[in-house]
């Protein structure tokens, strides 16, 4: 039997059995049912926003309506203004009404609860009153404030003799030009989130599958049925062909999960997932792939180690390290994007499938990187799975206690 057929044949071996056991679909369903809250909960949560409204007492407050819109416009500021008769009515539309049989609960109780108005201006002879229930928007109060000193001010000078067109010219705000020297994307908010979603899933992902990979390694070993195996094939074909098949099962979760999230978003049309989500996806799917093949022989040397199925968490310590690594790296990538040492550190072969996705999702990878951490990784593949073959080979069929990655790693 050559070698790809060999390899051809362990790999259905392993897809048939992910297949028929229950955890690969139960932690497919996880994955994509967390894929698809992610963008659709934001949407389905998220309450309008109402106008906030501004209760005008008496004629000089009344008149002052125009004014008012206009600064709030200018300040980014949704409100409305109200004429209102007299000081009783004002109270009365800032009181929060009650809900019967609620007693108007948390919802109903934000910005005021069910009250028509948000806040009330009153302006008498010489002085002003703003008056709230219990809490007024800072940047609402401070256009209020702005408005009624600029009133005061011409007020004065008029009275004290200024010209209309000197207080107009006085009044008239002065031109600034604001120069951006790296402008922040529009998007920037869905970018840190794809960013974090990336990483998240690639973690588990990358994570859960690896794991597999050492354990059923270690299963074979310990039930004698890699013995078995190795009559008809050899140890680097056993080796590939279960990485192999393991990840394909994986690569089909991944998909499965991306696809959900996908639909999920065409339906609700998410403002958070950014334009450049048909380049991050591709992506996604790369890193996991490379990522897979780079800690999935790792792993599967580590099974190979063990002289009981329950060691296989402390001979894998060494690769759960740089995963939980790269993994915490990533809230940091994500908010010192540009920092020099990020771009040194996401270079480095265990931590690239955590951070390059990070990365590009942040729109921080040039040109020229994606090629050369790609070849990098194929490098470190390579080189891992030489190494992991040597070690694999010769303690799978090890009797005696767990063997040490010192003892493994000595040449023979």
């Amino acid at each position: 039997m050559n070698s790809l057929k060999s390899i051809r044949l362990i790999a259905g071996r392993e897809i048939s059995e992910r297949l028929r056991g229950r955890a690969t679909w139960i932690l497919t369903g996880i994955t994509t049912v967390g894929a698809v809250a992610l963008i659709v909960g934001p949407t389905l949560f998220s309450m309008p926003t109402k106008p906030y409204g501004v209760g005008l007492v008496g004629p000089s407050a009344q008149a002052l309506a125009p004014t008012l819109v206009a600064a709030a416009k200018a300040s980014g500021v949704d409100m409305t203004t109200v004429n209102v008769s007299d000081d009783a009515t004002a109270r009365s539309e800032l009181t929060p009404k009650q809900t019967s049989g609620q007693g108007g609960g948390l919802l109903s109780s934000l910005r005021g609860g069910s009250a028509t108005l948000d806040v009330v201006l009153r302006l008498d002879t010489g002085s002003a009153t703003i008056e709230f229930y219990q809490t007024v928007s800072p940047t609402l109060a401070a256009v209020l404030r702005a408005v009624v000193e600029e009133v005061h001010q011409r007020d004065v000078l008029t009275q004290a003799g200024v010209s209309p067109s000197v207080l107009g010219a006085a009044q008239q705000p002065e031109p600034i030009s604001t120069v951006t020297l790296k402008p922040a994307s529009s998007d920037i908010a869905g970018r840190r989130i794809a960013a974090l979603a990336a990483g998240i899933l690639l973690f588990f992902s990358v994570g859960i599958f690896c794991n597999a990979v050492a354990s059923g390694v270690a299963q074979e070993k310990t039930s004698r049925t890699a013995e078995v195996l190795l009559a008809a094939v050899t140890p680097r074909d056993l080796m590939t062909g279960k990485v192999i098949g393991i990840g394909l099962v994986g690569f089909a979760q991944m998909a499965v999960t991306i696809g959900a999230a996908l639909l999920a978003n065409a339906v609700v049309q998410s403002s958070l997932v950014p334009s450049e989500v048909w380049v991050l996806l591709p992506a996604i799917l790369l890193w996991f792939v490379l990522g897979y093949m780079l800690y999935a022989f790792g792993y599967a040397a580590a099974g190979a180690m063990v002289a009981r199925q329950e060691e296989v968490q402390s001979v894998g310590a060494p690769f759960t390290v740089f995963l939980v690594g790269g993994y915490l790296l990533m809230y940091a990538t994500i908010a010192s994007p540009d920092a020099p040492w990020v771009r040194v550190v996401s270079f480095i072969p265990p931590l690239m499938p955590a951070l390059m996705p990070a990365r590009l999702a942040l729109g921080q990878v040039a040109i020229w990187e994606t090629p050369l951490a790609i070849l990098i990784m194929l490098a470190s593949i390579y080189g891992m799975a030489r190494l992991a073959g040597r070690i694999y080979a010769t303690s799978l069929v090890r009797g005696g206690p767990r063997l040490s990655w010192i003892a493994a790693l000595r040449p023979r």
